[in-house]
């Protein structure tokens, strides 16, 4: 009995410990469905994309969280070609599409900590390098839709996938938020992002060696190849 009695309270030790990291997910757009707005899915594989059609999504599922494009359907797919799955859509502001607002939510409509994504593109150059001065923000809302904290401005970034990528890590005002609201107030064209962290703490910062470490490191390696080589002969 003393065991049976053990093992309920540590099943409810476990059960505890483990609520506050339930639904702990990584979105990477990839093994979700898409929904089109011609009423037929896709689940999304790294390969597909929509490429005729760059506002064909109407809004995505992935693990329990859907995205959905306001103002005009967006694409979800491999739309920079580097088999890697990503969201994109042209904003009404500027020059290719009328989105509006894109806003990422759970399923069940319960609350979520979003605390991490990455941009692929945000800039008011389509298909080319950001100016600087795209005003592009993420707001969070809480379960009576009022904004729990000031939109916090997202850094500019070049199109495609080679571009720098931005890391954006939130603070504690996207915990508990029942949806994030992504919205420009000036003219940008196209806007991506990848790699969500909902409820999942955030990945660390990536490293970027500076050009004259790349040097340093490279005339490193010469010198210890040249080295060896002299050695052998």
């Amino acid at each position: 009995m003393r065991i049976l009695r053990l093992f309920g309270w540590l099943s409810a030790l476990v059960l505890i410990c483990t609520a506050g990291t339930a639904n702990a997910v990584v979105i990477d757009f990839t093994g979700g469905t898409a929904y089109l707005l011609d009423g037929s899915i896709v689940v999304t594989n790294n390969t597909w994309t929509p490429a005729t059609d760059w506002g064909a999504t109407d809004y995505y599922i992935e693990q329990g969280f859907v995205l959905d494009f306001i103002g005009e359907g967006g694409l979800i797919g491999d739309y920079y070609g580097g088999s890697n799955d990503i969201i994109h859509g042209h904003w009404g502001t500027g020059d290719y599409g009328t989105m509006t607002e894109i806003r990422i939510f759970r399923q069940d409509g319960n609350t979520f900590d979003l605390n991490y994504f990455e941009l692929t593109s945000n800039t008011d150059e389509g298909g080319g390098a950001a100016s600087g001065n795209e005003q592009t923000y993420i707001t969070g809302y809480d379960l009576s839709s009022s904004q729990v904290g000031p939109p916090v401005l997202l850094p500019p970034d070049d199109w495609g996938w080679t571009g720098s990528n931005p890391q954006v890590f939130l603070g504690s005002e996207f915990d508990a938020i029942a949806y994030a609201s992504f919205t420009v107030t000036n003219a940008v064209d196209c806007f991506g992002m990848d790699m969500f962290y909902i409820n999942e703490p955030a990945p660390p910062p990536h490293v970027i060696p500076e050009p004259a470490t790349v040097m340093l490191l490279g005339g490193s390696l010469l010198g210890l190849a040249l080295r060896r080589r002299r050695r052998s002969s």
